[in-house]
């Protein structure tokens, strides 16, 4: 198996590796995309359209502001990322980013430990 030196990049800002990726990949249909009335699927694909979710389970309050500044306000950005469909090897895309979440855990200790941070990547 491969292995990478920070793989995962926003914007040329390196990511802590996550705890979890998960991608999912869809088919955009066209509007003529159905069923006719004997049952039979007609399916007319448009583009296919992957996005990618990133969770860690923990981090220091200073690596959550990394993150969220990497992306705030973006209408775009470019993602180094890991593709299922090409084997051992990171690329790259252009991504818009959606939902990001994080929970404090402690923000009186010394480290301000924040969990179940996600970030989700979707194609432009």
């Amino acid at each position: 198996m491969a292995t990478f030196k920070d793989p995962f990049k926003v914007d040329g800002v390196t990511l802590p590796t996550p705890d979890e990726y998960t991608t999912g990949i869809e088919d955009l249909s066209s509007e003529a995309t159905g069923r006719t009335l004997d049952g039979t699927m007609h399916k007319d694909v448009v583009a296919v359209k992957d996005y990618y979710e990133f969770k860690w389970r923990r981090l220091s309050w200073s690596q959550v502001a990394q993150l969220l500044k990497a992306v705030d306000g973006k209408t775009q950005v470019t993602l180094v990322y890991a593709d299922p469909r090409q084997a051992s090897t990171f690329v790259s895309g252009t991504f818009y980013v959606g939902k990001r979440t994080t929970a404090a855990i402690n923000l009186n200790d010394p480290v301000n430990t924040w969990k179940d941070t996600t970030m989700q990547f979707t194609r432009i």
